[in-house]
C-alpha cells in the first residue's frame, strides 16, 4: 500500500522554493500528487501531498528536506495522511461565490458560518486586499459543493441579504466543470 503525506512550508519568498524542495522529492523518488502555493504579504507558502517511495520515511524525508533547505529559512511540516482520494473534481454542484466590497473585519466569517449552516463545502478560498482610491478593496473567491437538495435560487438570496447586511456585494456561479 502507498504511504502519502502532506508536507507544509511556510518562509520569506525566496527564488528557488519549489526549486528545491521539489529537487530533494525528485531525488527521494517521492512524486507530488497535489499541490497548492502561494505568497501572502511576502511569506511563501505551499501545501504538498506526496506520495512516498518504499524506501523513505516521513520522518527521514522531513529531517533531509530540513537540511537540503536551510538556507531558505523554511518551516517545514509533514503529517501522515491516513485516507487519500484523487484530487476534487467539479460536480454540477459546485459554484463560485465573488465577494468585493470595503475590507472589514469579519467578512470571511459571515460568510463561511452561512455556508455551514446550510450544509456547503468549501473546497477553495483565496483572498486579497488592494487599494482603490485610497479605500483598501476586499475581494474573495469562494469555490464550493452544494449539498443535492440545497437550491441555488435560496441560497443566492441568501448570500444576498447577507451583502448588503455587511455592506459588500456577493454573487454566485455555477463552476464550468473540466474533464482534465
Amino acid at each position: 500500500m502507498s504511504k502519502y503525506i502532506s508536507l507544509t512550508a511556510i518562509g520569506e519568498d525566496k527564488f528557488g522554493i519549489v526549486n528545491t524542495i521539489s529537487e530533494l522529492l525528485y531525488k527521494e523518488k517521492c512524486n507530488i500528487e497535489d499541490s497548492t502555493m502561494t505568497i501572502l504579504h511576502g511569506q511563501f507558502a505551499m501545501i504538498l501531498i506526496i506520495k512516498l517511495c518504499s524506501g523513505i520515511s516521513k520522518n527521514t524525508l522531513l529531517s533531509k528536506l530540513k537540511n537540503y533547505s536551510k538556507a531558505l529559512a523554511l518551516s517545514l511540516f509533514c503529517a501522515d495522511i491516513n485516507s487519500y482520494t484523487q484530487k476534487k473534481r467539479l460536480s454540477k454542484k459546485t459554484f463560485v461565490i465573488s465577494v468585493y466590497g470595503a475590507d472589514r473585519t469579519g467578512i470571511v466569517y459571515n460568510i463561511s458560518k452561512y455556508l455551514a449552516n446550510n450544509k456547503i463545502n468549501i473546497t477553495d478560498v483565496q483572498t486579497t486586499v488592494s487599494k482603490h482610491d485610497g479605500q483598501k478593496i476586499y475581494m474573495m473567491i469562494v469555490e464550493s459543493n452544494f449539498p443535492a437538495n440545497v437550491l441555488e435560487k435560496e441560497i443566492s438570496k441568501g448570500l444576498f441579504e447577507l451583502g448588503k447586511s455587511l455592506n459588500i456585494n456577493i454573487s454566485i456561479n455555477q463552476a464550468e466543470s473540466s474533464n482534465i
